[in-house]
């Protein structure tokens, strides 16, 4: 079932490895996002409050703050996990290349 295996794969096979790729990737995105998820939804509830205020400029720049605090982190994340990152972008892509080809 490998890329580089000289048997013929079948589509069943392929398929199976695409869903048992999708599944890892799921998992390991599910990891990286364990300890951002508080994070979020502070960030979220943060938002929500700031909707409600009239002091626009300031929670402007708050959040502006907070969004590039955010892709930092996200950045920093991906400098630390090169290998999972690159997993998840080759599953990304590979899932992209299956349904742009699928008829």
């Amino acid at each position: 079932m490998s890329r580089f295996s000289s048997n013929a794969t079948s589509r069943e096979d392929i398929e199976r490895e695409i869903h048992n790729l999708m599944s890892a990737l799921d998992e390991l995105k599910h990891q990286a996002s364990r300890g951002s998820r508080h994070r979020l939804d502070d960030l979220r509830s943060r938002a929500e409050a700031l909707w409600q205020d009239a002091n626009w400029d300031q929670h402007a720049h708050e959040l502006s703050r907070r969004g590039r605090e955010a892709t930092r982190m996200a950045t920093d994340c991906a400098r630390k996990h090169p290998l999972s990152t690159l997993a998840l972008a080759a599953g990304a892509v590979a899932l992209i290349g299956y349904l742009a080809t699928r008829r």
